[in-house]
């Protein structure tokens, strides 16, 4: 029997021989232009076969990064949590690591979803996809964005204590760093829980083929504020930030080793600005900016080549390109997030003493440096 659905004053019916996808039913059938869902077509310069192929890698290795990753940064939140979280450089230490966690978290639930369907049923979305696409929670998806600017604060943090400790420290303090956060949290979770808005996932029917499957369809928010939506996208998320994160990242790491160098090298000339202790420190966070900037690099060299391929926006050209090159971004934001555990253990003796502490042993370390401290000249009393 045919079943006919009146949708925005249009009657639309099904023919008898439709089939339905898994977790779709006649009820929740919506009938759109075809034209305007995601396509592929023939010029495409990546296959959709590979793009399954690079898919599946991205969630076997997401997956693993997880394993890696989750209990790191649990660790790493620890440790900065004894040494004194009301030191600006602890504060921002804690909370980046709190975010990767947060980023790992969401994207184990995601990718993680992802890698049982594509072995199981084949649909490309699950319950739980569904679920935060049509509730408006994909914005929680934002984590990695706030990881990047934490980054990049904590990369000009130290720039600026190198090159002017006095000053800086007088100017800078912890409660204006933790203002600072909670400032760069609220704005790029708001935007990016605004641009989230732009995909709903229904069961569309496909009359050339007489079949309903699950895709993601623009939603009516999207409609009234596709120009908002598309900036953020492309130019916020897409280029922009990513971009100048990297800039800003990359100049302040330069400066910090050219001045580091400076010190190391007339220390009887600096040692009244900046103690041996903030060198050592200094030393750990430009390893965990040189990680950063590895793992960002091709992250912003990717997205900017899509401003120059046409339809990358739309996803009406060069869909497969789009998709793999986007999985491979996605990948590497979480070796980002699952790795600064092995810079901070590598070059942090203070971490290394913190890290054994906690389990109970003392720090195995045999040398007779002074320990690396993660506290600041405001707060050396404290800790």
């Amino acid at each position: 029997m045919d079943v006919t659905h009146a949708v925005h004053g249009n009657i639309h019916t099904l023919g008898p021989n439709v089939t339905f996808e898994d977790g779709c039913s006649e009820s929740e059938v919506i009938f759109i232009d075809m034209h305007h869902l995601p396509s592929d077509d023939h010029h495409n310069i990546v296959s959709s076969e590979v793009e399954i192929i690079a898919r599946k890698i991205k969630d076997c290795l997401v997956s693993f990064l997880f394993l890696i990753g989750g209990p790191a940064n649990v660790i790493n939140m620890a440790v900065f949590w004894k040494q004194g979280v009301k030191d600006r450089v602890n504060l921002c230490l804690f909370v980046l690591s709190l975010t990767d966690e947060l980023h790992l978290i969401m994207g184990m639930i995601h990718h993680g979803e992802q890698l049982h369907l594509q072995f199981t049923t084949k649909e490309k979305f699950g319950p739980i996809d569904t679920f935060l696409t049509n509730n408006n929670l994909l914005g929680l998806m934002g984590f990695n964005f706030i990881s990047y600017i934490l980054s990049a604060i904590i990369a000009t943090e130290r720039c600026l204590c190198v090159l002017n400790p006095l000053k800086f420290q007088t100017l800078l303090r912890t409660r204006t760093m933790a203002a600072i956060i909670l400032l760069v949290y609220s704005l790029v979770l708001s935007l990016y829980f605004i641009m989230a808005f732009r995909y709903r996932i229904g069961c569309v029917y496909d009359p050339s083929s007489e079949a309903v499957t699950k895709t993601g369809v623009t939603g009516e928010f999207y409609e009234r504020h596709q120009e908002l939506i598309d900036n953020l996208e492309s130019f916020v998320f897409g280029v922009g930030l990513p971009g100048f994160v990297m800039v800003v990242v990359v100049t302040t790491t330069r400066l910090t080793v050219v001045k580091l160098r400076q010190i190391v090298t007339w220390r009887a000339e600096t040692s009244s600005s900046i103690s041996p202790r903030e060198v050592a420190l200094t030393k750990m966070l430009v390893g965990t900016s040189i990680l950063f900037m590895a793992c960002i690099f091709p992250v912003a060299l990717i997205r900017f080549s899509w401003l120059f391929l046409p339809g990358m926006n739309s996803g009406h050209q060069n869909l497969s390109f789009f998709l793999t090159s986007l999985w491979i971004t996605e990948l590497f934001t979480f070796i980002n997030a699952s790795l600064n555990i092995f810079v901070y253990y590598a070059m942090g003796s203070r971490y290394r003493e913190t890290f054994w502490a906690l389990f109970g042993r003392k720090s195995r370390q045999k040398d007779d440096q002074p320990s690396q401290t993660f506290t600041t000249s405001e707060s050396k009393q404290a800790a």
